[in-house]
């Protein structure tokens, strides 16, 4: 029988160094890094992230989309992918959560029995 100590652990810093050493991972962070530098573009991309995250928690909780915040985020986007880099971003991190949700659903299938009753 195998102690489980930080065996655990252990295979979760190893699946986030793999997952750090991704190609998506490594362009998105090259990314952030470049457009950091542009401050005016970064606080726009930081208004978008911020009203994007808002629009998600506000529909979790009530179940309804707040239309005047949807258009804003729709003009802000229009915006924000005139700047290839930006464009590039928004892409990589859609790829890196695709990856992760399919990590997550193959860690969900794998304890199935734990988590259903």
């Amino acid at each position: 029988m195998v102690s489980i100590g930080r065996l655990p652990y252990d295979k979760i810093n190893e699946l986030v160094k793999f997952f750090k050493e991704t190609e998506e991972y490594k362009e998105f962070i090259c990314l952030k890094t470049k457009i950091k530098k542009d401050e005016e573009n970064y606080k726009l991309l930081k208004e978008f992230k911020s009203k994007q995250t808002k629009q998600q928690m506000d529909y979790m909780t009530t179940g309804k989309v707040d239309e005047s915040l949807k258009k804003e985020l729709e003009n802000l986007y229009s915006l924000l992918i005139r700047n290839e880099d930006i464009r590039k971003l928004l892409e990589q991190e859609m790829r890196i959560n695709i990856m992760l949700a399919d990590m997550q659903k193959t860690i969900g299938q794998a304890i199935k029995e734990i988590v259903e009753f």
